[in-house]
């Protein structure tokens, strides 16, 4: 009885850092706890994964809550969702990020205590479309299908869905018909009459111009109107015309195409023959203004 005594008093004496002695004495502590790192059982990206759109992976498994770090070349911005309907937990892990790239793509899981591998989760993007509805309320109505250019020009790109994608194009009109040159949009609401300027809707901040891309201003191709200045464009575009465009690669410092008319393109030719109206005090000499306005009703992505 006195040796166990002692032995007892010897257990309690023990420095706490010591776990296989204090397991010895019948205390070992929870080390399961301590050294608890997340498992993964199987993780999934969503569906129908549109370029510059919030992608929501789910991670299932357990030990979620202790540590992990997610990442990929084709979405950025990781963020663990901790809002309804998506709450993070223990065994079930929600976070989004930003789409930034298109093609077959990977989200890797890591364990943030020693960046190991925890598993993936494919996905894919497909390049990005913008489908433009038209209507002037006298014979011109129909969709114009843009499909960009994301991985040449990807400010252009990013900057043209920010606008699409929080309605801002919803009921600006195509006010510049310039013949056989440019279709130009994007700056004003309707309705816009020869009688007085129209005020410019506000923009988003101007972008750097993205030119020598291997992109050229070619027959329904899409690209960035601007002022004088290079990195000036906001809101406005044009659609070309002409093949004979192609001297905006170049002047000035060159025109930024993004994408192209991939679908609808019988739509742009009735716009082009709509009637249209001089109006010198914004356009120039040879330039008119589509009287109806020829209005984009909707502007979505599609794709």
């Amino acid at each position: 009885m006195k040796t166990r005594h002692a032995a007892r008093l010897a257990c309690l004496f023990l420095p706490a850092f010591l776990p296989a002695f204090l397991a010895a004495c019948g205390g070992g502590g929870d080390s399961a706890t301590v050294d608890a790192k997340p498992v993964i059982t199987s993780a999934s990206a969503g569906t129908a994964v549109k370029y510059s759109q919030t992608l929501l992976v789910t991670v299932l498994g357990s030990q979620l809550d202790q540590g992990i770090t997610l990442s990929s070349a084709g979405c950025r911005n990781f963020v663990r969702s901790t809002t309804a309907p998506n709450v993070s937990s223990a065994t079930r892990a929600y976070y989004t990020c930003t789409v930034s790239a298109t093609g077959a793509q990977v989200v890797n899981i890591l364990s943030s205590s020693d960046n190991s591998a925890l598993g993936s989760a494919p996905f894919t993007v497909e390049v990005p479309q913008v489908t433009l509805t038209l209507s002037n309320g006298a014979g011109v109505e129909g969709d114009i299908v843009i499909t960009l250019e994301p991985a040449r020009t990807p400010v252009t790109v990013d900057n043209f869905l920010a606008y699409v994608n929080t309605g801002w194009y919803d009921g600006v009109i195509f006010h510049r018909h310039s013949p056989n040159f440019v279709l130009q949009g994007g700056g004003y609401a309707a309705s816009v009459s020869t009688a007085a300027v129209p005020e410019h809707k506000a923009t988003n901040a101007p972008i750097a111009l993205e030119v020598g891309r291997g992109l050229s201003n070619l027959k329904l191709t899409v690209a960035m109107a601007r002022t004088g200045a290079p990195d000036s464009a906001t809101s406005e575009f044009f659609i070309n015309l002409s093949d004979a465009n192609t001297f905006l690669d170049t002047s000035g410092g060159g025109y930024a195409v993004f994408g192209s008319v991939t679908g609808g393109a019988e739509v742009v030719t009735a716009m082009t023959a709509a009637a249209c109206t001089p109006f010198p005090a914004l356009l120039p000499a040879g330039d008119c203004l589509p009287v109806p306005n020829l209005v984009i009703t909707a502007a979505v992505q599609t794709r």
